[in-house]
């Protein structure tokens, strides 16, 4: 087991060369990765600040992609694992959440008086990457959280933090930044029917120019949140078969991100019975 971490440690750092079996046959080798290089750097007496910003992507994908995928799809089968699983995420992205913080506050010291609006602070473009992952560590913490309005209040913080990004570097990422913003907006709770749809389409079409439709993930993501809740069954499934079909060799910066996404869709469409009614 050993060499094996020490083989995925190298291979995972290139994503254009993650052999796709590793991805989908083994994720209980991709998970101790992530354990393993996590404790490896929590074990550090101190961190630099690209340490941190390394720490924090690991704890925010380790959520994101190995704990919160796992709550997703054991939920249904065990309930009480599923939300255990969910539980361990939360405490994941609420140690990223202070990682992130304390990455900015360097630069920003008033920054935790921005986030509450109570003061103005002007970023530089080399922050959006440090924006962007804190945003994704306070929405994973509220997803992760399921509805607990201590998280949940911390909404409009991660609205914040994209805008900035975005005013600053829209193509940030190619289309990440308007992912994320997807994701935010079909959480507002002010938000519903055709304005919902409206907005969430908007940053989903922005986000494929971005990435030039070659980010699987966005199809994924526009299936979960607008098809499957709006009950369309034929545009869900159409997008996710075009996920199937598409060549996750095409962009190395999207590569194992589609591998990943192309997994989801195919779980997805297993369950397309019991997501729509009629």
């Amino acid at each position: 087991m050993g060499r094996i971490l020490i083989h995925l440690s190298v291979i995972l750092f290139c994503s254009s060369c993650v052999p796709r079996t590793l991805i989908v046959d083994h994720p209980k080798i991709v998970s101790l990765y992530f354990e393993k290089k996590i404790k490896s750097l929590e074990r550090k007496k101190s961190l630099s600040t690209d340490q941190k910003r390394l720490l924090l992507k690991t704890k925010v994908e380790y959520g994101f992609g190995v704990l919160l995928e796992e709550s997703d799809r054991i939920l249904d089968d065990d309930y009480n694992l599923g939300v255990k699983k969910s539980q361990e995420a939360h405490i994941v992205f609420s140690d990223a959440k202070k990682v992130g913080n304390s990455i900015l506050i360097i630069s920003y010291p008033k920054l935790d008086s921005w986030l509450s609006g109570e003061t103005d602070l002007q970023f530089k473009i080399n922050d959006v990457s440090d924006l962007y992952w804190l945003a994704a560590a306070y929405g994973g913490a509220i997803k992760s959280s399921r509805g607990n309005p201590f998280d949940v209040v911390n909404l409009p913080v991660v609205k914040k933090l994209l805008i900035t990004a975005i005013a600053l570097d829209p193509k940030w990422g190619k289309g990440a930044l308007y992912s994320a913003m997807m994701s935010y907006t079909s959480s507002r709770p002010d938000l519903f029917g055709d304005a919902l749809i409206d907005s969430v389409s908007s940053f989903y079409a922005k986000a494929l120019i971005a990435s030039d439709s070659l980010d699987a993930s966005l199809f994924v993501s526009y299936a979960e949140l607008i098809d499957k809740k709006f009950q369309n069954r034929d545009a869900f499934e159409e997008k996710l078969d075009l996920v199937l079909n598409m060549d996750v060799e095409k962009d190395k910066d999207f590569r194992l991100s589609n591998i990943i996404a192309q997994e989801r869709a195919k779980w997805l469409l297993s369950k397309t019975d019991e997501i729509f009614f009629e």
